[in-house]
């Protein structure tokens, strides 16, 4: 589920919608708790997707339950106005979370769409997940666009200012099982570009810390108690590495977006943004709390193995599942990938919220099911993103199976309510509350590619030597910055 890809475009469309999220639900700007650390269940399991604030406006606070849309409606009255052809017809939906299985939740779902509209049927593009954008952009010039899609939200974002996505505003006020309201509002903000509706979401994740309680353990820390603060933090990783032994506290890494978007979060706790809220041309990494977030972060270097600093943080994972690294950044679609890859660290590790300074702060990101405008068959495509939407198929997709788990969130607030969600699955409860600590840039900047990578490019010197610290990185960062952003 990862997306490495989908980085920078994230981040974007994630920054817009961030105040709203935060607007919308925190009555004060005051400091927010982090949410406990859980424990990783030690039998059968269970989640996974990755982006964006301010000094912003205060914690996030989940919306009020809205009543859970009946997850046992008959799949026929879910838009019964909404007709479809009476010809035999295939629709082609793109994605990179398809596997081909028998037993693959996509297949079934597909089988058991074809059962209720026995003259559709779905046929799979799988798209390796890096090169989605690109191979969509050119069938979008080519005008042989699948019918649907699977895609990350900055790339509905960017899709729907090209006018490439069906506006899907009327298909929804016609169903009786997507409730707008039900869905948590950074993930449904994020699926609308100038108030419009242009696809449904279908999958989330926050930011946390995984940590390796043996590892804790060993080096005579209390595995329950995982460090809340950057000094404690920095004083565990110093216990936990021993290079010696090829045992490390951490792992970072000095690759494009990877370097940028992890360190995010250090940044927006101490205080920092990118941008100045006021004017989105004035990159502001350079200032008192970018520099003493950059020199935190650069400086955790010594805890990491020196061969992870040109990996990345799904290849990565390998260090920690087998314990040579003992924590972790990463998304709620790392907790899937152990689980499902490494059963035999179940049990041995745990996930907390990430320490913080000022206050908590994660990214949040999301992934949706679009329709594309060149589709000959729009109302057919939709009724096939909308039965997939539909909540028992969600928490499927997102949740797994105990033989095959994932551990994203659905970003339903009915199912994200239910106790049911979290059966086996109680790492996830973590990430779910973290959505308190959700924080976004509140400026927007069209081209905050360009600002992106000079953070990666500049970080990624830093870790590599080629500053003093990671606060001239900052000072170079932002002056690379703000000339491309003057460049037509």
């Amino acid at each position: 589920m990862r997306k490495e890809r989908s980085l920078v475009w994230a981040v974007m469309a994630l920054l817009a919608v961030a105040s709203m999220l935060i607007a919308s639900c925190a009555p004060q700007a005051t400091a927010t708790q982090a949410p406990a650390a859980t424990q990783a269940p030690a039998t059968e399991a269970p989640a996974a997707t990755e982006a964006s604030a301010t000094e912003a406006p205060a914690a996030t606070e989940a919306p009020a339950a809205t009543e859970a849309p009946a997850g046992a409606m008959d799949p026929a009255q879910f838009s019964p106005d909404i007709k479809v052809p009476d010809e035999q017809i295939t629709l082609t939906f793109a994605s990179w979370v398809h596997t081909g299985e028998a037993d693959d939740a996509w297949e079934v779902m597909a089988k058991e769409f074809h059962d209720l509209y026995p003259n559709i049927t779905i046929e799979f593009q799988d798209i390796p997940s890096e090169e989605m954008h690109d191979k969509l952009l050119t069938q979008i010039a080519a005008n042989n666009a699948p019918d649907a899609a699977y895609i990350d939200s900055g790339t509905l974002g960017e899709f729907g200012l090209r006018g490439a996505l069906v506006k899907l505003d009327d298909f929804i006020s016609k169903s009786n099982v997507i409730k707008t309201d039900d869905y948590l509002p950074a993930f449904i903000s994020a699926a609308t570009v100038e108030d419009i509706y242009y696809g449904l979401p279908i999958d989330g994740e926050t930011t946390g810390l995984f940590y390796r309680t043996d590892r804790f353990q060993e080096a005579g820390l209390d595995p329950n108690k995982p460090p809340t603060t950057w000094e404690e933090f920095q004083a565990d990783a110093e216990k936990l590495t021993d290079v010696a032994n090829k045992k490390y506290g951490y792992a970072v890494f000095a690759t494009d977006y990877e370097s940028s978007y992890y360190f995010l979060p250090w940044l927006w706790q101490a205080g920092g943004l990118v941008l100045n809220p006021d004017d989105p041309n004035d990159v502001i990494v350079d200032n008192e709390a970018g520099k003493k977030a950059a020199d935190f972060y650069v400086n955790l270097k010594k805890y990491s193995p020196a061969d992870l600093l040109n990996s990345n943080s799904y290849d990565g994972r390998t260090a920690f599942a087998n314990g040579d690294v003992a924590m972790y950044m990463a998304g709620a679609w790392f907790a899937g990938t152990l689980l499902s890859e490494f059963p035999d660290a179940t049990g041995k590790w745990a996930a907390a919220p990430l320490p913080q300074d000022q206050k908590c702060a994660t990214t949040v990101a999301s992934d949706d099911l679009v329709v594309f405008s060149g589709s000959k068959h729009p109302e057919a495509a939709y009724k096939w993103i909308e039965f997939v939407s539909a909540p028992d198929h969600m928490r499927e997709l997102n949740l797994g199976t105990p033989d095959n788990p994932s551990t994203l969130l659905p970003p339903r607030q009915s199912l994200l309510n239910d106790p049911k969600t979290y059966e086996n699955r109680e790492v996830l409860k973590g990430f779910a509350d973290a959505m308190k600590c959700a924080f976004i840039e509140p400026a927007v900047q069209p081209k905050y590619y360009v600002v992106d990578e000079a953070l990666y490019q500049n970080l990624n010197k830093a870790f590599y030597g080629e500053f003093p610290d990671g606060g001239t990185a900052m000072e170079a960062a932002a002056k690379q910055a703000e000339e491309n952003l003057k460049k037509p």
